[in-house]
């Protein structure tokens, strides 16, 4: 996702901030399971080469308190495995899809500043355009980075929730 064109078209990089929220953003059905009030938040570090070295995926449904959904790793140690976690019984299989390919493509996306290795990204509860616009922006990046977006979910829509 080098800035420029490609075959004609303007390619956009996206920022790692960003694409981490749209890929929480597309399975927040999955996360939440149907909690209403929920709000989650990503935690990260950067390493020395200001690639991602892991996250944590938080989520609350009462301000103050946090439980940790997921985290990735991307080297293993005595207290981890490489890859994604999830915690309390919480899995999508979409998610660790598009977590493998934004941690296996960062050089792909605009880097978190080095002045700041701690990154912390919230998210609240999304409308019906922030989904759709986050579905857009990961199958944009997903293509771009040839990981093709068959696995992103579809859009709820009012037919879908009464059928």
């Amino acid at each position: 996702m080098n800035p420029g064109s490609s075959n004609g078209r303007v390619v956009r990089r996206t920022t790692i901030d960003r694409i981490l929220e749209c890929a929480v953003t597309v399975n927040w059905k999955d996360l939440t399971k149907a909690q209403s009030n929920t709000s989650m938040r990503i935690e990260y570090r950067s390493g020395p080469q200001h690639s991602l070295e892991y996250l944590k995926l938080w989520s609350s449904s009462e301000r103050g308190y946090w439980h940790l959904l997921a985290e990735y790793w991307m080297q293993s140690s005595i207290e981890h495995r490489s890859g994604i976690t999830f915690s309390r019984g919480n899995y999508s299989a979409d998610l660790v899809r598009m977590l493998d390919a934004i941690m296996r493509h960062q050089e792909d996306f605009l880097a978190p500043s080095p002045d700041f290795p701690n990154g912390l990204v919230q998210i609240r509860k999304p409308s019906a355009v922030e989904l759709s616009t986050a579905r857009a922006e990961m199958i944009e990046a997903m293509e771009q980075i040839g990981t093709y977006a068959t696995h992103i979910p579809a859009q709820e829509t009012e037919f879908s929730r009464r059928a």
